[in-house]
């Protein structure tokens, strides 16, 4: 049962992250595309570790 509510657990907080990770990956992909249909040549994307 211990092991269960574990799993459980850590299913939740691993498809957290996954859910977040999306959502950033759709939301670059965004700015992305506006910058190359602008014609701006410069995005306002910055690269690194995400910030929380």
């Amino acid at each position: 049962m211990k092991l269960l509510i574990v799993l459980v657990a850590f299913a939740c907080l691993t498809s957290c992250n996954t859910t977040i990770g999306v959502g950033r990956d759709i939301k670059q992909g965004y700015n992305w595309t506006k910058s190359k249909i602008q014609g701006s040549g410069q995005s306002d994307q910055q690269y690194g570790a995400p910030v929380y």
